[in-house]
């Protein structure tokens, strides 16, 4: 019961424990003497972890990436669904016990003296540079192999985070945006589904900008690969 269990199972739950990561460390390093310093190590922890799980599950972390992925052809939609779940809940209680273990809970939102527009649309930006790098470094097949991409990706969070934290609170990730606000309380919860609704509009984006410089890299006979 328990080997169907794990072949079921196992790489969603490899998500899972890749967007806990990445939610714990948020939350402890935003509230951490040194915060300045937080767009660094979350950029760090999501590295590391990606390289972890990107044998396991492919290492998404990340709903607007498996979305980006579905579109690019590197998983179904059975596939991306399940993932979206275990992002979710992985993500969530990341947030959560990191409050409990900071004794604050953090959340996004439009910074000072910012628009709501200028949020959503510094969401949607990031979240295409993050997902395109992804599908540039992590399913271009001219690239197949490298030991970067988690490197690369990881600093293209902590690149976000520095230009436009301060605008929109630095998701790029619909996981980061619920999980936070689930975790407090669902905080600021309409704010955090709109940015959401960006970073998935920006995964979307990239895939279709993908499709339009490589075409040589999908599949024209419609058959699904593996996400891992």
């Amino acid at each position: 019961m328990l080997e169907n269990f794990r072949k079921a199972f196992g790489k969603p739950i490899m998500e899972a424990i890749g967007t806990f990561v990445l939610l714990l460390t948020i939350q402890l390093a935003v509230d951490a003497p040194s915060a300045d310093k937080a767009p660094m190590a979350i950029g760090v922890a999501l590295m590391v972890i990606i390289y972890a799980g990107a044998p396991i599950s492919g290492a998404h972390y990340n709903p607007a990436v498996s979305l980006a992925l579905w579109l690019r052809g590197k998983a179904t939609v059975g596939e991306m669904l399940i993932y979206w779940i275990f992002q979710l809940a992985g993500g969530t209680f990341g947030a959560w016990l990191g409050g409990i273990i900071s004794g604050t809970y953090s959340n996004i939102g439009v910074g000072k003296n910012f628009t709501l527009t200028q949020a959503f649309l510094a969401e949607v930006c990031f979240a295409f540079v993050l997902c395109f790098v992804v599908l540039g470094t992590a399913t271009h097949s001219k690239v197949a192999g490298n030991g970067y991409y988690g490197a690369a990706i990881g600093l293209t969070v902590t690149a976000g985070a520095v230009s436009v934290g301060q605008q929109s609170g630095a998701a790029f990730n619909p996981a980061v945006a619920l999980g936070l606000s689930m975790a407090a309380g669902f905080d600021r919860f309409g704010y955090c589904v709109a940015t959401a609704l960006a970073d998935f509009l920006g995964g979307a984006i990239a895939s279709f900008m993908f499709y339009m410089v490589a075409p040589d890299q999908f599949d024209i006979s419609g058959e699904y690969d593996s996400v891992a």
